[in-house]
């Protein structure tokens, strides 16, 4: 990647996401190690999965950034050169008891892409967007790879307070949160 090429932030309508719309987005994620919770401890594994989307998939999570935005959510995209090289979606529900969560439902980055700050913007779009909500936190059910998981704790999530019940993917993820607002809590 061209280290001087910029990428632009903007939030997506339902017009804006065509069913093509990942066809170029390399994701292939090759996962050696995974966090696995033991005795109520979160271990470091060795593991060896590969996860790519097919062109399915790709067509599903299309469909799936629109029925984001029809339920009050957002899908935000970064672009370089009109072609999208990264994206987040948060849903339009608020829940949870200790807490007002909302649900950070997706956050990827285009291989190509990755540490050069997008997905840092993208997590504060989501914020942004939680704050409209009025939410406090956002949850985060992420896939337990030791990459996913230390770009979630660089940006300041924690291990989850509470688990909303109805934001979990997965049983296998690890559920993180993220203050939305952390300055009004000190």
């Amino acid at each position: 990647m061209n280290q001087t090429n910029k990428f632009e932030i903007k939030k997506l309508n339902i017009t804006d996401i065509v069913p093509n719309l990942l066809i170029g987005f390399a994701h292939s994620q090759k996962i050696t190690q995974k966090w696995v919770r033991r005795n109520d401890i979160w271990e470091l594994t060795d593991a060896s999965i590969l996860r790519e989307w097919s062109a399915e998939k790709r067509i599903w999570i299309a469909e799936y950034m629109c029925r984001q935005i029809e339920r009050g959510g957002i899908t935000v995209g970064a672009f370089c050169n009109e072609r999208l090289i990264g994206f987040c979606c948060v849903d339009g529900t608020v829940s949870g008891k200790s807490a007002k969560y909302a649900n950070l439902t997706m956050l990827f980055v285009d291989d190509n892409w990755k540490r050069n700050g997008i997905g840092k913007s993208l997590l504060q779009e989501a914020r942004e967007h939680a704050t409209k909500l009025g939410a406090e936190k956002i949850f985060i059910s992420a896939v337990p790879s030791a990459e996913t998981i230390a770009f979630y704790l660089k940006m300041g999530c924690v291990d989850a307070n509470e688990i909303v019940g109805d934001f979990v993917d997965s049983d296998d993820d690890r559920y993180l949160e993220l203050m939305v607002n952390p300055e009004a809590y000190f």
